[in-house]
């Protein structure tokens, strides 16, 4: 009689584990493969941004489309069906995004993206849930004061005059015009500033991309840029408010980028 033939203990366990070994060297790969096409699908919707930003001039006479959310902006305030427009109280009670993309359909950039998952990366997760504890939120992207925004709030952070014309914006592949952000207070509020005349952030620097953030330029490119401080991460991170960040190279990188008048 023959012996039925089949696995042994021993080959089963050695089995297991290769399978083991296997999983956890591809895991990694698999994890970062996956983030960089969520990183390539938010460089790609800030490439589109900056250039409806560009083509906006062009339509309106060399004009900065308006960087501060509102019925003039580059997008505009969440509301309701009837028009109504939500306060930041009643953010908090949102359970559906249709108020948010309301916002963004009204917004003057629209027409030219047609859209709406543009404005929206997919490492955001505050369209299901804020890991800050905050409100559901959709739109990813701001754009800094300058860029024809609050002319108080320029002063006050040390800038200047806001640009209004595209023709004012000095070296504009150096200037940038989009930049992602996390709002944990329900939507990324009018416009993102820092401090200019002193060593510091105000609004939250996003990074969800491997340390990494996508910006877009008022020539219309977009790139990657990596930080290289820890303070950027953990800010984001933890969603600090108002740091002081002395010597930091990643405030400088934004300070020399902002446009000045």
């Amino acid at each position: 009689m023959r012996a039925k033939s089949g696995f042994t203990l021993i080959e089963l366990l050695v089995v297991v584990a290769i399978i083991g070994l296997l999983t956890a060297i591809l895991l990694p790969a698999l994890s970062h493969a996956r983030e960089q096409a969520k990183t390539a699908i938010c460089l790609s919707n800030q490439k589109t941004l900056s250039m409806a930003f560009v083509m906006y001039a062009s339509d309106n006479d060399d004009a900065v489309v308006s960087c501060w959310t509102g019925p003039t902006g580059w997008v505009d305030w969440p509301k309701r069906l009837n028009g109504h427009y939500l306060t930041q109280q009643e953010l908090a009670n949102v359970r559906h995004l249709r108020c948010h993309i309301r916002g963004i359909e009204d917004g003057t950039l629209f027409p030219y993206i047609n859209m709406v998952e543009v404005y929206h990366c997919p490492s955001d997760t505050r369209d299901s849930y804020d890991p800050y504890g905050g409100y559901l939120a959709y739109r990813t992207y701001s754009m800094p004061n300058c860029m024809n925004g609050d002319a108080g709030w320029e002063i006050h952070i040390g800038g200047g005059l806001v640009t209004k014309k595209v023709a004012n914006i000095p070296e504009p592949a150096t200037k940038y015009v989009f930049l992602e952000e996390s709002d944990w207070r329900g939507m990324n509020m009018d416009s993102w500033v820092m401090w200019l005349d002193e060593e510091g952030w105000i609004d939250v620097l996003t990074v969800w991309h491997e340390k990494q953030s996508t910006i877009a330029f008022a020539d219309g490119h977009a790139e990657v840029h990596a930080w290289l401080e820890e303070l950027t991460i953990t800010m984001s991170r933890d969603h600090l408010l108002d740091q002081p960040c002395p010597d930091s190279k990643d405030w400088e990188y934004m300070s020399l980028r902002w446009t000045k008048r």
